[in-house]
């Protein structure tokens, strides 16, 4: 036999109310709503038809810590930002960065940042110590498991804006706006 102290029963209740309002605001949270972004890495697979056009001009793109080089291109980790649970929004920050270096230049873009939406759909980073839109992007498949999410086979293409810094560094016309610096494939874990 249970025996409830005084007012035992009114506060069962009462934790039985708060238990299913919880319930019902998770249960009715929407796919689109922002949540933190926990951890993950993007990865900048490098086009080679680039990369080919920048050997005469002595130029390579190198990793800056932490990131790191991988098969084909750059990986950088996450370190931040918000994130629809179904991926059709996000802003999402990264550490690290790439290094554009040649003989008698270096073009340092860090810190990434990539806004993904209806209306924007662009990588921005530090380029000169100037925040600066480096990369419009576009394409690509979003793939959301839980807590997961994917993006993939992202076109990534430099801004004229980007193209202008670099060519003025290395003093050639071979950036243009559009020219295709690589694909991007985004894996990320949320804080749900």
């Amino acid at each position: 036999m249970e025996v409830l102290a005084r007012g035992g029963r009114s506060r069962t209740l009462a934790a039985i109310a708060v238990l299913a309002t919880i319930a019902l605001v998770a249960a009715t949270a929407s796919p689109a709503q922002a949540v933190p972004i926990k951890r993950g890495q993007s990865t900048l697979t490098l086009n080679q038809n680039t990369l080919s056009g920048l050997d005469p001009l002595g130029v390579g793109i190198l990793p800056i810590a932490p990131a790191e080089a991988s098969l084909g291109g750059e990986s950088f980790p996450i370190t931040g930002g918000r994130a629809s649970r179904n991926g059709q929004r996000a802003i999402i920050n990264h550490a690290g960065g790439i290094v554009f270096a040649g003989d008698n230049a270096a073009v340092r873009v860090v810190r990434p940042r990539l806004r993904l939406s209806s209306s924007t759909y662009e990588l921005s980073a530090l380029v000169g110590g100037q925040r600066m839109s480096f990369l419009s992007l576009g394409g690509g498949t979003i793939t959301s498991r839980g807590r997961r999410l994917t993006y993939r086979g992202i076109n990534a293409f430099l801004t004229l804006e980007a193209a202008d810094a670099l060519n003025q560094a290395f003093a050639t016309d071979f950036f243009r706006e559009g020219t295709r610096l690589g694909r991007l494939r985004i894996r990320m874990t949320l804080v749900l």
